[in-house]
């Protein structure tokens, strides 16, 4: 479709393109190892994280290591993906993204060898309020510990396990871009996702070996867009597919994608939705 907004790119996507298709060979991820966080979903909401255990699958990986708080929800996924490729090796560790001791079991299940890809699509918003009548101070916080902390956990026991030219994802808001006016409300949500885009620039230039990036889903129906006051319906909207998020992951986590680096190693934000 026409961008509906000013736009970098000539064409809009909402939902996968050839390009980045599942059994494109172009971002095939054959014999790989995934590490995907938050690979569950929310019926009937989409889910990030079960929806990219799902593309990784069908791209041909040896194995997935998937983690989630929530047990019974990891087997649902680990049974979709044998649906879609019954190859594909499933280790589920059911974990606080935000212990450093359940990162480290994450981190052990991936065994002697080493993993090929990260992607971490945990993600915490706290319930909307203005800062100075936040009723459950605990809960803000939260979207910092799971936002933020998740992925400084996740660099400390994963990245010494790193194979080389290995790639991560992480998922920053696109709210972030937008003036407070438009998001009151929901200052830790965006502030701790603006601080985990920084704290992904840190990690490339400290790891120039590792393809490190911040990639916004697009406006996908999932619980945390829920949870902002936002719905599918409202004009100014325009909703994507988990598909689009996935496949764009496929081809972003392939080594030739990590051209769009800087010299200096600063790893770039990418949106799905913008390549043509």
């Amino acid at each position: 479709m026409e961008p509906p907004y000013p736009s970098l790119t000539p064409t809009w996507h909402n939902d996968v393109y050839p390009a980045i298709d599942y059994t494109n060979e172009k971002v095939s991820h054959k014999g790989e190892t995934v590490v995907i966080t938050g690979a569950v979903s929310s019926y009937p909401r989409s889910g990030l994280g079960r929806e990219t255990a799902l593309a990784y699958a069908k791209a041909g990986a040896k194995t997935l290591v998937l983690t989630s708080r929530n047990a019974t929800k990891l087997t649902e996924t680990a049974y979709q993906v044998a649906n879609v490729n019954n190859d594909v090796q499933v280790k589920t560790v059911p974990a606080h993204i935000t212990a450093d001791f359940d990162v480290q079991q994450i981190a052990d299940t991936v065994g002697g060898g080493t993993w090929n890809v990260l992607v971490h699509t945990a993600g915490h918003i706290h319930a909307p309020a203005p800062v100075a009548q936040t009723a459950d101070v605990a809960d803000y916080w939260r979207a910092y510990e799971v936002n933020v902390k998740s992925l400084v956990l996740l660099a400390k026991h994963l990245f010494p396990k790193a194979a080389k030219d290995a790639s991560v994802v992480a998922v920053p808001a696109g709210a972030v871009a937008f003036p407070a006016a438009v998001t009151a409300g929901l200052s830790g949500y965006v502030v701790s996702k603006l601080a985990l885009i920084k704290t992904v620039e840190y990690l490339a230039v400290e790891n120039p070996d590792l393809n490190v990036t911040a990639v916004h889903p697009g406006m996908v129906d999932t619980p945390i867009f829920r949870k902002s006051g936002a719905t599918p319906d409202s004009p100014m909207v325009h909703m994507d597919t988990p598909k689009l998020f996935s496949g764009f992951c496929l081809w972003v986590t392939r080594p030739e994608a990590k051209f769009p680096q800087r010299p200096d190693g600063v790893g770039q934000l990418g949106r799905g939705r913008a390549q043509g």
